[in-house]
């Protein structure tokens, strides 16, 4: 059984998506942050990292950038409740890539595709040697 269900607020989901655009025609990378209670993982922020490599085909998270969100974590009391990355120039399945340089079999992997528009969001569970759909819904927010 998969460790949690993720959720994702609306306008961090939309973050992600723009952060997609905005570094295409290379893969972006980042992670969303959060807690997890009762099997229910609410993500509360993402965390843009860089992609050192600026490929269309691979990401590689740039250290700086991903200890500075590995920091803001620490402090904000949440964990990596997801890595999230783009794949501009395919559909939104793990790549012999993705699954060579998974982060951790408990942490929900989002691929964006860019192609073609709009975006098609997919959610895997991955490990070494391959991967499962992922639970996950984008939650509206409430205006106070």
């Amino acid at each position: 059984m998969p460790p949690f269900r993720l959720v994702i607020p609306r306008p961090v989901f939309e973050e992600m998506l723009s952060h997609a655009r905005a570094d295409r025609p290379n893969e972006c990378c980042g992670l969303l942050a959060g807690v997890v209670e009762a099997n229910v993982g609410r993500v509360r922020k993402l965390h843009r990292l860089v992609n050192e490599l600026a490929s269309p085909v691979a990401f590689r998270s740039e250290s700086r950038s991903l200890f500075a969100a590995m920091k803001a974590m620490r402090q904000a009391g949440t964990d990596v409740l997801a890595v999230y990355h783009s794949h501009p120039l395919s559909d939104p399945i793990p790549s012999r890539h993705d699954l060579a340089q998974n982060y951790s079999e408990r942490v929900v992997n989002l691929i964006v595709g860019l192609v073609p528009e709009p975006p098609d969001v997919r959610a895997w569970w991955l490990n070494g040697t391959g991967y499962s759909a992922a639970e996950w819904r984008v939650e509206a927010v409430n205006p106070a």
